[in-house]
Order: structure tokens, then sequence, then C-alpha cells
């Protein structure tokens, strides 16, 4: 039996629709207060409802060690999806509680119950140093202790290494670290608010980029590697490296608009103000956040694209088929 953490989530639904397909026995993991009703009606958007019957959802908490014996029971493959993704200070705890020590905990008794195979989705956010020939970050750069990081980059980086530990144990492990995920699934997630061009701020764009993927290639990468047994390694998912303003531009020009730069001043004083919101409840605009915003980092996908053969889908045609869904998700709200 298959287990899935995270099975709610932007890749998490995604991958559930496609290991049901394979008419497989599957165990998703949710919160009690999560909403499953989404994603029987994303299943339904997918033409895969008749493959919703294989997944049996369990409400539990993955730090909650006393329950994980039961979780974990008959389960030989887990797909640890589960993330708390956030870049407010005010969020540290429930992130490493989540991403650390959640992953840890899992690790735990993955390893006690003789679980055979590990697959987690990590992030680009914890890979730091450059190959001095390409200029790129790849999967053998280095975390950086020197640099400054955000919460959520040290959580994942320190969740790759339970992982790592599992793999020590004998478990057979694979890590995949995707760039910022386009997706859509029910007009609602916080990765969604790309195409939503409302606001104000949604009107601007930082000076920085970084890379990016379509959820679908994240969740066929992955299916692949497992299906293709390339254990015990880690691979960047990444379509293109792109500037903020290019992406958020693909979104503007549907509605007749164009994204125009914010100016690193500019997002110095937003920092400065956010810093003084944070008092009153606002949100943090840290160091790390900024440095992330007005730097352009690249990513290198070569050894996924000669592992596999494989060719990722392009931004612009990723945005135009999940922009086109998130129109139609929130017009049946």
């Amino acid at each position: 039996m298959i287990f899935v953490t995270g099975g709610t989530g932007l890749v998490g639904s995604h991958l559930l629709v496609e290991l049901a397909k394979k008419e497989q026995p599957i165990r998703a993991l949710k919160r009690e207060t999560s909403d499953i009703k989404s994603i029987e009606r994303f299943f339904e958007a997918q033409n895969a409802t008749e493959y919703y019957k294989y997944i049996t959802w369990v409400n539990g908490d993955l730090s909650d060690i006393t329950k994980l014996p039961d979780l974990l029971k008959d389960i030989e493959t887990i797909y640890h999806t589960a993330a708390f993704v956030s870049f407010d200070k005010k969020d540290d705890d429930e992130i490493f509680e989540t991403n650390i020590l959640g992953t840890e905990a899992l690790v735990n008794e993955a390893i006690d119950s003789g679980i055979k195979e590990l697959f987690f989705v990590s992030s680009i956010a914890a890979m730091d140093d450059l190959n001095p020939v390409t200029k790129k970050i790849d999967e053998l750069s280095a975390w950086n202790n020197n640099l400054t990081h955000s919460s959520y980059a040290i959580s994942k980086f320190r969740a790759e290494m339970e992982v790592w530990r599992a793999s020590q144990e004998g478990i057979n492990v694979i890590i995949v670290n995707p760039g910022v995920i386009i997706g859509s699934i029910n007009g609602r997630r916080a990765s969604e608010k790309l195409f939503d061009q409302n606001s104000i701020i949604s009107k601007y764009a930082p000076s920085g980029g970084t890379a990016f993927v379509d959820v679908r290639d994240v969740v066929n990468v992955l299916l692949e590697l497992v299906q293709q047994k390339i254990y015990n390694q880690k691979f960047i998912l990444i379509a293109e490296n792109r500037s903020y303003k290019d992406v958020l531009n693909y979104v503007a020009k549907k509605n007749n608009t164009e994204i125009k730069l914010i100016s690193n001043s500019t997002l110095k004083a937003i920092k400065i103000f956010s810093f003084i919101s944070r008092i009153f409840g606002g949100k943090y605009l840290t160091k790390a956040t900024y440095y992330s915003l007005t730097t352009k980092i690249k990513y290198d996908n070569s050894k996924i694209c000669k592992t596999l053969d494989y060719s990722f889908i392009p931004i612009e045609e990723a945005i135009n088929y999940h922009y086109s869904n998130y129109k139609k998700l929130i017009s049946t709200k």
C-alpha cells in the first residue's frame, strides 16, 4: 500500500490522481480540518472520478508519534509531499514542527516499520552554491551557512538530511527539488495568487528571478524516477529560469495590462514598513525574502533532462493552462 502526505496540497492532489489511475490502494494523510471535497472535485475535473475510490483518507499529524505506527501499518511506499510554506517569521514554529520534526518522525517510524521506499518533494530553496563552471545551482551545490536563509529554506534542507538518514538505514529514497511550482487546484491556494491580479500590489514585480516548473512536470518526473527505480539520488526539477517580471507579465497580458518593475530602494522601504506593521499583526519582509526577490538565481536541470530524456513544459504554456483552470474554478464558486 502507498502512503501519501500532503494529499490536499498542490503537488499531493495531482500526485493522488496519477497514483489512483494505477489502481493501487492509497492511504492519504490529512488534517481533520482539511477540505477533501475540493479534491473530489479536482478528480472530477481531471476525468478521474472512477479512480477516487482507491484513496482512503486518514486524519493525523506527523508530529503525533503515537499514531504513526497505525498510519504506516501495511505501507511499503511513502510519498512525502506535505510541507508548511511561509516566509513570515511569525510562522517559524509551525514551519519547523511540520517540515523538520514531522519529517524526522516519519523517517523514524519508516525505519521501524520496514518501509521499502520514501520519496520526498523538497525545494530548490534547500540548495545554495553556484557551480563555478556553469554559474548555476545544480545537484552538487552545497548548503552555505554563511548565506542568509529563510526559515522555510532551512526546514527543507534539514528535512532532506532526515531523508538521507533513511537511505543509510536501507530505505530506497528519491528527493526532487522543484522550483516555484505553477499549478491550479481549487482557486484558493496561496500558489494560485499568481493568477489573481486584482490588487494594486500584483501590478508590480521585484527585480529578481528564480526557476519555475509546472506541477504536472513535478509529478510526472517523480513517478518516472520511481518507475525506473532511480534510487538514492536528488534531482532539480525546473523548466526555465525567468525573472519575476517576465512570469507575471504572462498573466498580465491576458488582462491587457503590463507589470511594472519595483525598484530595490522601494522594496527596501516596504521591508522597513513591513517590520513596523508586524508589531500590529502584519507580514514581515525578512532579509532572506528581500534577497530572493532582488537576486536572479539560476538553476541547472540538465541532470534530470539527461537521466530521463525529459522535456519540461514551457512556462508560458504552463501559465496559459493553469490560468484557464483558475478562471474556471473561481467562476464556479
